[in-house]
Formats: structure tokens, sequence, C-alpha cells
């Protein structure tokens, strides 16, 4: 909280007319954190008052009963109302340039690769872009990597000596906006994980098949409608002249 306090102040400091947005998830909900009043985003206000909104909106999400023990944050329910939230201001000032911090702290959690790539995509076409950041300690998030890679933004997995570093991370790669980024030397990123998830049986797939409304991608081509929004799915044509052969059951 305190490097995200050091970030928030930071990106105050650059102008006065930038404005903060803060949404909380937890596997029960997605909750806004700041600004306290109905606004879209907040403009400039004091660290004690930004400091103490995201304290009590953080122990609030904690005291909500998770759905299950094992059930992940709903990180793509938080960055959906993010980037609703971002259109309507870019309506409002036309010359405003959105980008967000995605900061996760917790593991993978295949079920929700899908809704994530769905934002990612998203994100892309409203051209903002989203960093990324992996708080806790397992291997790195293939979902986080790719909703960075899509959007064109960086990735990080803060482990060991990196999470001491990590307000100078945040200060130095994601404090800077795309342009100033041009000028900068990236940090080193890990090798991109770009393998989809099946939804059914959730393992990373080397080949898969798609569905073309909802992007659902699936192991086997031999479902005949999607499994998540119903679509059904033409069966393959026959070469002019053939049959399709009826398998009869033999009497034992």
């Amino acid at each position: 909280l305190e490097q995200l306090m050091m970030l928030c102040s930071a990106y105050w400091s650059l102008a006065s007319s930038n404005r903060l947005l803060v949404v909380g998830a937890h596997p029960a909900a997605a909750r806004l954190l700041w600004p306290e009043r109905r606004e879209l985003a907040a403009e400039v206000a004091p660290p004690h008052r930004l400091r103490a909104a995201l304290a009590r909106g953080v122990r609030g999400l904690v005291a909500l009963d998770p759905l299950s023990d094992a059930a992940a944050p709903a990180l793509a329910a938080a960055l959906s109302l993010a980037l609703c939230r971002l259109e309507r201001v870019r309506r409002e000032e036309p010359l405003a340039q959105p980008r967000v911090l995605l900061l996760s702290a917790s593991a993978e959690c295949p079920s929700a690769s899908l809704r994530l790539t769905n934002a990612a995509f998203a994100a892309k076409k409203l051209e903002v872009a989203i960093d990324t950041v992996l708080l806790a300690p397992t291997a790195d998030s293939i979902s986080l990597q790719q909703l960075a890679h899509l959007s064109g933004g960086v990735y990080h997995r803060a482990e060991g000596s990196s999470k001491e570093g990590l307000g100078c991370f945040l200060l130095f790669s994601v404090l800077p906006d795309q342009h100033c980024r041009r000028l900068l030397a990236p940090p080193p990123q890990s090798r991109l994980e770009t393998r989809a998830v099946c939804t059914l049986t959730k393992r990373h797939l080397d080949i898969g098949y798609t569905c073309s409304v909802c992007l659902a991608v699936f192991e086997k081509h031999s479902l005949r409608e999607c499994a998540v929004c119903g679509t059904r799915f033409p069966l393959p044509k026959l070469a002019p002249g053939a049959k399709l052969k009826k398998k009869v059951a033999k009497a034992k």
C-alpha cells in the first residue's frame, strides 16, 4: 500500500489535471475504492485522504465472504469497470490518455483467462495500455502476461529482491506515459507464453479451436455448440456425392 501511495502521489504531481481511479477485486465482488464520491475519476486530493479511503476499502473487501476457498478475485470484473469509466472520461475529455495498472496478489486462475483475454482486446480497441504486476510467490501468470502484451503494457513479477525495488519499478516503468517510454529502456520481460487455455479442461494448448462469437478456446473440434455462449457450430461439409455412414450396433 505504501508503494502504491508513492505511485499515486507521483502521478498527481506530474500534472494538476491528472485524475485517479482505484478499483478493488475480491472473489465475491469488484468495488470502487477511489473516488469516494460519485465521480468518474478524482483529481488531486490530500495523501492522507486517499490512504484512508484505500485502507477502508481493502478492509471492506477482506471482510466479504468468498464464494469458495479456491475462488479467484474478480479481476475481469474490476478491469471492465475501470475500462467503462475510462471510456466515459474520454468522451468528456477527448484528449485524455487513460492507462491501467493491475496489481494481483493471487495465483493463476485458468477459469478467468477467457474473461481477461476479452478485456485485453477491449483495452486494445480503446487504446488503453495495461501494465500488470504479479505479487504472488508463484510462477509467471500467463493471463497477466498476455493481458499486458495485447494492450501494449509491461508485465512484472515481483519476487525476492525485486519486491523491495517494486517502488522503483512503478516510478520508472509504470509512471511514464507511452510517449516517454519510447525514449526509455524497457525492463527485461520474461519469455511470453502465448498458449491458450481450454475453457473446459483448463489445460494449456498448443493447438486449439476458438468460438468466433465469444472467443472461447476448446481442445477438441467435435463439439456441436459452444459451451460458453451456446453458438451452434456448422457441421463439416461433405464432398459431392459423399454420404454419411451410420454405425449399426451389432447384436451380441
